[in-house]
């Protein structure tokens, strides 16, 4: 790749970015974090001065950066893109140049696929050893990983990636007594609804719905070791972030920020760009635009980030 490569590219993904270069030229051969900077490779940083201590007197060809200081002292090597999303700019550089290209494609032999081949769509891939249930139905340019179950019925979007070990459509835990006082399973009729561009990591438990489905809508990101109960309603674009637990009919409404650990207790109600911290304990509903922390969970302060 040379850096003039990794800037067509950006600006043909839509980003909004200038390019300070002496050789725009010059060969990228690879790419490397701060902490191991070495010639030849390209990396991001938030901000000049957050972080361009790091760069001093290295010889790494490119970086990816929100702004450019005309006086730093760098490199005559270094080139800069600037922009206002760095990350983004480095990760689908880096993703379009130097990922490497999966492997395994299409349906394992070892997976069990009970669904009819009209409810699996186009380049789906699914991995060793899965069960797919009968009333299953999986979009376009889906993946679902090794020993992926899906139990009840269950409607997958597009573009969406589910790692390995994740069970989607476990029974929800819900008990009553009944005439004796013995304890009852309820019965569960429910599915799971999930939307397009949604990613799920490993070993996550989805509950199907009890009456009506659970509900991820498009481009969340679940990360691994989640919890998602029976009936949740998780709305767009939503993070949630490892051994997080979100409660029975509990309710994420768009772009709310989950951080690792935290409860979500049942039927609650978290409000559009939300942002729960880490190991927090919401026990009653929070308002949009809110940042809650701490066991229980209470308002810190108004969240920035839109």
């Amino acid at each position: 790749m040379r850096i003039s490569d990794a800037f067509e590219f950006i600006l043909s993904a839509g980003y909004k970015a200038e390019l300070t270069s002496k050789s725009s030229g010059y060969d990228i051969t690879g790419h490397c974090p701060l902490s191991a900077l070495r010639e030849g490779c390209f990396t991001w940083i938030k901000s000049m001065e957050k972080g361009g201590d790091k760069i001093k007197g290295n010889d790494m060809h490119l970086l990816i950066v929100s702004d450019r200081l005309p006086d730093f002292p760098v490199s005559d090597k270094v080139s800069f893109i600037t922009g206002e999303n760095p990350k983004g700019m480095y990760f689908e550089t880096l993703g379009h140049f130097f990922a490497s290209h999966r492997v395994c494609t299409g349906i394992a032999k070892t997976a069990v696929v009970l669904a009819p081949p009209e409810n699996i769509g186009k380049n789906v891939t699914i991995g060793e050893n899965c069960f797919i249930c009968s009333n299953a139905v999986i979009g376009d340019d889906t993946i679902i990983e090794h020993n992926v179950v899906i139990e009840c019925r269950t409607q997958i979007g597009k573009g969406c990636h589910i790692d390995s070990g994740t069970v989607i459509g476990t029974p929800g835990y819900g008990y009553y007594t009944d005439a004796g006082g013995a304890y009852r399973k309820v019965p569960d009729f429910g599915g799971v609804i999930i939307g397009d561009n949604v990613e799920i990591g490993a070993n996550v438990c989805i509950g199907r719905g009890t009456l009506s489905d659970t509900i991820i809508e498009d481009n969340v990101k679940i990360d691994n070791l989640c919890h998602i109960a029976h009936n949740v309603h998780i709305g767009k674009n939503c993070l949630v972030i490892a051994q997080s637990m979100l409660g029975g009919s509990s309710v994420l409404h768009d772009d709310v920020y989950v951080a690792p650990g935290a409860v979500i207790m049942n039927q609650v109600t978290v409000g559009a760009n939300a942002l729960v911290g880490m190991g927090a304990v919401v026990t009653g509903d929070v308002e949009e635009n809110k940042v809650v922390v701490g066991v229980p969970a209470r308002v810190l302060r108004d969240n920035k980030k839109r």
